[in-house]
């Protein structure tokens, strides 16, 4: 009879023993800030946070300018 178990081929792991993989994709998922913060520090992409910023102030500006806001966001400019 062949050996079903060729060089390539691992024993199946114990229950108890697990990967950092597994651990990692077991752990709490963070937020959308929270993500975009991890990818800032880790790709030291910094310059990235100011149009972020400024895009996110357009989008409120646009939210508000058509609710009962409006005039006091026109006065400001």
């Amino acid at each position: 009879m062949a050996d079903t178990k060729g060089p390539d081929r691992k024993e199946p792991r114990s229950s108890g023993v697990r990967s950092e993989f597994e651990k990692e994709a077991d752990a709490a998922q963070g937020g959308l800030v929270a993500e975009f913060t991890d990818y800032l520090r880790q790709n030291r992409k910094w310059w990235i946070t100011p149009i972020v910023l400024v895009l996110l102030l357009v989008g409120v500006l646009v939210i508000f300018g058509g609710s009962a806001a409006a005039p006091f966001i026109y006065t400001l400019f």
